[in-house]
Formats: structure tokens, C-alpha cells, sequence
């Protein structure tokens, strides 16, 4: 079983191995909670507030529990130009999900692009929506 300690002893506590530690525990554990923030904030010698400042600047670095079907929607300029607000609108009012907007993931010439649970879709639109979400729910 892995578990909190296992993960950061396979980091020296100095402060360049914080980042990778937060994103291999948000990665097993799915999120980097507060009992997770604390025993890092102890093993890097740093306040837990550090540890969260860290952590909420990544994206790909959860602070709190995730939900079961966590849907993201790229709310970048050309995604935003794509017509990604629409696609947020339809997922909402059809399926009743609040969907997480996103920054850009680099992925522009592809947009709209939308994350479910990690997977990602690219060149979304109102009615793909509609397909993809169907294997999920």
C-alpha cells in the first residue's frame, strides 16, 4: 500500500523536490489535502501555507477532493473563440455537472478542448459533447 510517507521519502527534503512531491501525491492520492500539506510542510521545513501556495498554482495539482466525473473546459482565448462557453453551457444545463474552466494546455489549434477524468478531447463541440460524456455516465 502507498502511502504519504513512502512518496516523499523518495525525495531529499530540500526545497526543489516540494513541486515534485506535491505532483506525485496529487497524481496517487488525487488531491493534496491538508494531512497530506502538513506532513510535507514538516518533512520540507516549511508552513503549510507554502505548501498550498505551491500547489495552487498548478493545475494539474489538486488542492481538495475531486468528483467522481471531473469535467474541464479550456476557457483559453482561442478555446474562448472556438466557442468553449457554449460547450460549458450545454454540459451544465444537459447534464447537470458544474464543469471546472481551465487555462490553456497548450493545445490551441485543437480547441475547444475538454479534460474528463484526464482524458482529453480535442475540437469539442455542442453535439460531441453529448458522445463522449455517454461513456462516463
Amino acid at each position: 500500500m502507498i502511502t504519504i510517507q513512502n512518496i516523499i521519502l523518495e525525495f531529499e527534503p530540500e526545497m526543489e523536490n516540494l513541486l515534485p512531491a506535491l505532483k506525485k501525491i496529487s497524481a496517487v492520492f488525487g488531491y493534496v489535502g491538508e494531512k497530506e500539506a502538513n506532513v510535507l510542510a514538516d518533512y520540507f521545513g516549511v508552513p503549510e501555507s507554502k505548501v498550498f501556495e505551491t500547489a495552487s498554482f498548478y493545475d494539474e495539482i489538486k488542492t481538495e477532493k475531486q468528483p467522481e466525473i471531473l469535467i474541464q473546459v479550456c476557457n483559453s482565448a482561442n478555446c474562448t473563440v472556438n466557442d468553449s462557453f457554449s460547450i460549458i453551457k450545454e454540459i451544465e444545463n444537459s447534464f447537470k455537472i458544474k464543469v471546472q474552466e481551465i487555462s490553456c494546455l497548450g493545445r490551441c489549434a485543437e480547441g475547444p478542448i475538454m479534460v474528463v477524468n484526464g482524458k482529453i478531447y480535442e475540437k469539442v463541440t455542442k453535439s460531441s459533447v453529448h458522445s463522449i460524456l455517454e461513456e462516463y455516465l
